[in-house]
């Protein structure tokens, strides 16, 4: 069992307000630093397009006529054009389009990013905010917000499910031009986001949810 974590909090202007208190439920090998980067790894692959693609001998449009005739020239024996060993011919073993996916566990997934969630928290990198609903479309408004919170390096702010829809659309337009800040749910938060941004935002909403998640498992653990 981790001891329990005080977290910053911050008012809608991004005044301290004192902490909030996180306790996490019982976790083993914390952190598992192997399965971390084999989700990192997985979902890497995920992003990654696979649309190399090479033509082999038989996409390639050529004659199927022979160049010369099998014996007699003192050439070696040759079929058609669109041979390998030959320039413009198709290409052996060459990639073709391809996902490079590969399957983990939906266990390991949901302890991958348990495990980092839980270190942006222990480690000091989280913030939590009160609420996150910009009444309008402004990127200078939330830059300003996130430079009084101490979040000038790249941040994912994590909100609640609950939020509204435009008010979501706002914030996501507002950070849309502020360089490695992205808004996701927190409830959608993958591993690769989680570790690769310097710093956590979560608002209100989102950091009690994460709460009660640790409860439910602490419950049945």
């Amino acid at each position: 069992m981790l001891a329990p974590v005080e977290v910053p909090f911050f008012n809608a202007g991004g005044k301290p307000q004192g902490s909030r208190t996180f306790q996490a439920g019982p976790v083993a090998n914390f952190p598992n630093v192997k399965l971390l980067k084999e989700a990192v790894r997985r979902q890497q692959g995920i992003l990654r397009r696979g649309t190399a693609s090479t033509r082999t001998r038989g996409e390639i449009n050529a004659s199927n006529k022979k160049p010369w005739r099998q014996k007699g020239t003192g050439r070696a024996r040759a079929g058609r054009r669109s041979s390998p060993i030959w320039r413009g011919g198709g290409i052996v073993f060459g990639p073709k389009p391809r996902t490079y996916d590969y399957g983990l566990p939906r266990a390991q997934r949901r302890l991958a990013i348990r495990h980092a969630l839980l270190s942006k928290l222990i480690d000091g990198e989280s913030r939590i905010i009160e609420r996150l609903a910009p009444a309008e479309t402004g990127t200078s408004a939330l830059e300003k917000l996130l430079r009084a919170i101490g979040l000038e390096r790249s941040c994912l702010i994590g909100i609640e499910g609950s939020m509204e829809r435009e008010s979501v659309k706002r914030l996501v337009l507002s950070c849309r031009n502020l360089r490695d800040v992205k808004v996701v749910p927190i409830s959608e938060a993958d591993a690769l986001s989680l570790l690769r941004h310097r710093s956590l935002l979560l608002t209100e909403g989102a950091f009690k949810e994460l709460q009660e998640r640790e409860q439910r498992i602490g419950a049945k653990g």
